[in-house]
Formats: C-alpha cells, sequence, structure tokens
C-alpha cells in the first residue's frame, strides 16, 4: 500500500525493510560488540547510526532509483550517514 501527497511518498513496504535491516542489525551484532568490551550505549549508538542509514541508502537508492550518476549516489549516503549518524547521537546521548 502506498500512500502520497504533493509533498510526502509513503511506501509501508520500505518502512518495513529499513526497520526490519536496523532491529536485526542491533539484535545480531550488539552481543556480539558487548563481548569484545564496547560499552552497551556506544554500541547501539554505533549499530543504529550505521544501519539505518545502510537501509535508508539502500531503499532510496536501489530501490526507488533516487541518483542519476555514482558521484552523486556517493554524496548522497555520506550525507544520509552524516544526518542518521548525528540524530542517533541525539536521540542516544543529548536528550
Amino acid at each position: 500500500m502506498e500512500t502520497s501527497s504533493k509533498w510526502i511518498k509513503f511506501n509501508y513496504k520500505s518502512a518495513i525493510i529499513f526497520f526490519t535491516i536496523t532491529i536485526l542489525a542491533n539484535l545480531i551484532f550488539l552481543p556480539i560488540l558487548t563481548s569484545l568490551g564496547v560499552s552497551r550505549a556506544f554500541g547501539l549508538f554505533l549499530l543504529t547510526s550505521l544501519a539505518s542509514s545502510a537501509s535508508l541508502s539502500y531503499i532510496l537508492l536501489a530501490k526507488h532509483g533516487f541518483y542519476k550518476s555514482k558521484k552523486q549516489a556517493s554524496i548522497f549516503t555520506a550525507i544520509v550517514t552524516l544526518v542518521c549518524t548525528a540524530s542517533c547521537f541525539f536521540l542516544m546521548y543529548v536528550s
């Protein structure tokens, strides 16, 4: 089911893919990081920021095709990584 308006295009399948990748990355890799001696809060921050940026880039670039060249895709992925890392840092440590 897809809901769209003039500004927002929302696809439930994309949302499910995004949350599945993020949750599975945390469930699988957080115990591994904590057993290696990484603190639980930092591991959660690291995994959530990386998984959310990877899944968001995958969905928008591969599934929806929001790029015209490889350079544009690389710049988009870098910006998404910075935004996801900043938002995860704010949610984990500042709020």
